[in-house]
């Protein structure tokens, strides 16, 4: 009896695991194939912009959900945060390349925190692989 308990205990927590949250966009939207494929420095630098510029638009949120579903597939196949560990410095300097092209490409600053939100609705409109993680909000 308490090992049919136990048995149907694990079934229903593998259940719950399996039906877990979901990130906004399926792994299969062009635009977090694009951020699944980017190489690991590209991809922090991604995430960290993304961040950003979700903290400075209240218009989108960062999925955080399924920035933790792309990195467990990327560290299924060694481009994870497990990966990165050992790109610190190639990902320092990609995050600063990265900061200053998004800066020249939409005319903003980063570094201050202004008003991101026509730099968040380009990067979703382009359907970019930063625009998998940003959430336009209800």
């Amino acid at each position: 009896m308490m090992m049919r308990a136990l048995t149907i205990g694990a079934v229903l927590t593998l259940a719950a695991c399996a039906t877990g949250p979901q990130g906004a966009r399926s792994f299969d939207d062009p635009a977090v194939q694009k951020l699944y494929n980017l190489p690991t420095p590209q991809y922090y630098a991604t995430l960290k912009i993304a961040n950003q510029v979700a903290q400075s638009c209240v218009r989108y949120e960062y999925d955080r959900v399924l920035d933790l579903q792309v990195n467990e597939r990327r560290n299924e196949v060694g481009r994870g945060s497990l990966s990165a560990l050992g790109l610190r410095n190639q990902i320092d300097a990609e995050t600063d390349v990265s900061q200053r092209s998004f800066n020249a490409k939409h005319g903003v600053d980063l570094s201050t925190g202004g008003d991101l939100c026509p730099a968040a609705d380009a990067e979703y409109a382009e359907n970019s692989a930063m625009a998998a993680v940003l959430v336009p909000v209800n």
